[in-house]
Parts: structure tokens; C-alpha cells; sequence
């Protein structure tokens, strides 16, 4: 074990040794702090960069945010190439050799004359910019571009999926395709951390559930024995099935039909739901009216009949017969309204939706939040 870890540190040691013999040095000056990217890439620490060598992309920004330098700068291996950014001034400065670094080189002249860009992007929706500079959205084909080499970059979904230097000849079309590899929606997706987020507080789920539910009649008489239990049993056990769903959001709030009516905007259940809501209201109403008029009524003459002084009826006579009609009927109307009061709610149905159908917008309300937060509609939370 030891002997195989001494050789991947050896490997890692050669592989190192062998980047730095090839690589090469970029160094950054500036009088003020800038914030440097190459091939959009930021260095905090631009002193020393190392690069493979070739053409890279520089740009730097001052602290306000305003782009001071862009270019791009060619780097060789084994030697250092210097840029002076001057943050006050002209910007785009071409890189320019270190005379105190041995075999600093500068960037060679553009070529004269213009050529043609052609982009066949396996993506829809994406933007394109030339050195920084918007060409456009979903552009096919940009016209007159000064020969050389620019820096290409593709965005969507403010995400960069493409970045590239592109060498323009005079009167030639240089071709780029963008490919659909899977790894361009990964790191669409790991960029979107917030709208994830977002989409599971809030995605709707339909869980349906069964229980068994097991119920019991008859009589049994049993007594125990010497070596057991004797008597006689005439139980009957059944079992059924019991199904039922639930409406969470967030994976944790339990919602209801009603509150998935409202986020899927289902019309016929908020109406069917307002219906029964008024009726029920209605009902209420009038128990509660009823109620209350057979308590003003039949309390005053319950209590006269009850009490030893009576102020409706001649002290130490007995109660006449319309007093205890009125407490009767009173009695029976409170009894009633009690009755309606407490039934109204049964109007209210468990469920407004079939299970299919709450399940069905569910789907739709979440297809429509994953538009709404730019997410693919294949995603879903893991």
C-alpha cells in the first residue's frame, strides 16, 4: 500500500514537473487593483500566471467594473509575456515584451481585411459576444469581423457554455459548432442553485396512500383451563382496504384540493368549492338566526316556570299551558337549529379531485414553475 501511494506521488510529481517545463508566464501590471480574467477565468493574484502555451484571452476590470484592457495575448512555453494595464486612458493595449525577461514576445499584427463567422449551436436561446462585445441572440452568421483572432463566448441562461478563440481570415468563413454534450446543462443546472431551491419549497406532490383497516363483530366467551381456553367464539374479523391521498408542497405543507385548485388555476373546483361554501354558509345563518330566536323566546318563559317567584303566571299557580308549550317548542327549534349548525360542514367533501386528476395538476402547475424559473422541463428534485 505504501509502495502504490510513493508512486502516484511520484506520477503527480512528474506530471507537475512536466506542466511547468511546458507552460508558460503571464505577468500583470498595473498601478491600480484590477480584477484580471483569462478566457474568463479570474485570477485574483495575476502577478505570476501560469497558461499553456498559446493565444488566451486577457481582460481586466477597475474597481467600478469598467473593462480598462482587452486582448489577446499570445503565451510561449518557457518564456514570460508582460501586459501593462494603464486604468486611466486608452484601453485594449496591445501585450507588450518585458525587456528584463529573456525571449518576452508581443502579439503579432491583425491581418488586413474581414471575415465571416458562421455558429451551428446545437442550443436555442444563447448570446453571443465577440471579444465582450453582444453580437446578438440565437445569431447564425456575423459578417465583416477584422481578420485575426477574437475571443468567442456563448451564454445562456446567463451561464457560459462556450468560450473560445477564433482566428478570422481575410475573406473566409470559419465555422464553430456549439454541441449539446450533457455537461453544457450540468453546469446550467449547478448555476442555478437558487431557482432549485426555489422549485423545491414549492413543487407540488400527490401521495397516495393505503391502509388496512380490520374490524371485528360477533361475541366469543372464552375461560381459561388447566391446559388452555375453553368456550365458544362467533367473531368475525374483515379487512378492507382504505385509500386516500394527500396535497404537500415543499415536500412538507400539506395544502389541500383547494389550495392546488388555486395554484393550478382549476376553475371548476373553485366553483364547485364556492358553491358549497355559500350553501353552507346559508345554512349556518339560518340555524344560528333560529337558534338564537328560540333562546330570546323559550329562556325567559323557562325561566319563569322554574323559578319559585314567576312574573308570567300568578305566584304559587302552576304554570298554564302556553308557557309550557312555548318552552317545549322552543326547546325543540334550539334543538333543531343546534342540529343544522353542526351538519353544515358536512357538506364540505373530503376531496374535490380524483386522485388522477389532482396528480394531473400537479404535473402542470410544476412543468410551469420549472418554466418560470428557467429549469429544464425533464428536471425534478432528487
Amino acid at each position: 500500500m505504501k509502495t502504490v501511494s510513493s508512486f502516484i506521488v511520484f506520477m503527480l510529481l512528474c506530471v507537475s514537473s512536466a506542466f511547468a517545463q511546458n507552460a508558460g508566464t503571464l505577468k500583470i501590471f498595473s498601478e491600480e487593483p484590477v480584477a484580471v480574467y483569462v478566457d474568463d477565468v479570474h485570477y485574483p493574484s495575476y502577478d505570476v500566471i501560469s497558461l499553456t502555451p498559446g493565444t488566451h484571452y486577457v481582460k481586466a476590470l477597475n474597481k467600478e467594473g469598467v473593462k480598462v484592457y482587452s486582448n489577446i495575448v499570445t503565451v510561449t512555453a518557457g518564456e514570460v509575456t508582460s501586459v501593462l494595464v494603464e486604468t486611466t486612458g486608452t484601453t485594449g493595449l496591445q501585450a507588450t515584451p518585458n525587456a528584463n525577461e529573456a525571449g518576452a514576445k508581443a502579439n503579432p499584427a491583425s491581418p488586413a481585411g474581414t471575415g465571416t463567422l458562421n455558429i451551428f449551436s446545437e442550443f436555442t436561446g444563447i448570446s453571443v459576444y465577440i471579444d465582450d462585445r453582444k453580437q446578438g441572440d440565437d445569431v447564425k452568421t456575423i459578417n465583416s469581423i477584422p481578420a485575426g483572432n477574437h475571443y468567442l463566448k456563448i451564454m445562456k441562461d446567463g451561464v457560459g457554455i462556450f468560450g473560445e478563440l477564433v482566428t478570422i481570415n481575410p475573406g473566409q468563413t470559419t465555422t464553430v459548432l456549439v454541441k449539446n454534450d450533457g455537461q453544457v446543462a450540468e453546469k446550467i443546472m449547478e448555476s442555478k442553485s437558487k431557482e432549485r431551491e426555489e422549485y423545491q419549497a414549492n413543487k407540488v406532490d400527490v401521495i397516495f396512500s393505503t391502509n388496512s383497516v380490520s374490524t371485528t363483530q360477533g361475541a366469543s366467551t372464552l375461560f381459561p383451563g388447566f391446559y388452555g381456553y375453553y368456550g365458544y367464539s362467533s367473531s368475525v374479523t374483515n379487512t378492507s382496504q382504505i385509500s386516500d391521498f394527500k396535497i404537500i408542497q415543499g415536500g412538507v405543507r400539506e395544502i389541500g384540493d383547494i389550495g392546488l385548485a388555486e395554484l393550478a388555476e382549476n376553475q371548476d373546483v373553485l366553483n364547485t368549492y364556492a358553491r358549497i361554501n355559500t350553501s353552507v354558509t346559508k345554512q349556518t345563518g339560518i340555524g344560528v338566526g333560529i337558534f338564537l330566536g328560540s333562546l330570546l323566546i323559550g329562556l325567559p318563559v323557562l325561566i319563569d316556570i322554574l323559578s319559585d317567584k314567576p312574573f308570567l303566571h300568578p305566584d304559587g299557580t302552576t304554570a298554564p299551558d302556553w308557557e309550557i308549550g312555548v318552552a317545549t317548542g322552543a326547546i325543540v327549534t334550539g334543538t333543531i337549529s343546534y342540529a343544522m349548525v353542526m351538519s353544515a360542514d358536512k357538506k364540505y367533501p373530503k376531496h374535490y379531485y380524483r386522485v388522477d386528476e389532482a396528480a394531473k395538476d400537479a404535473q402542470a402547475y410544476n412543468r410551469k414553475l420549472k418554466e418560470k424559473l428557467g429549469l429544464p422541463e425533464s428536471y425534478d428534485v432528487k
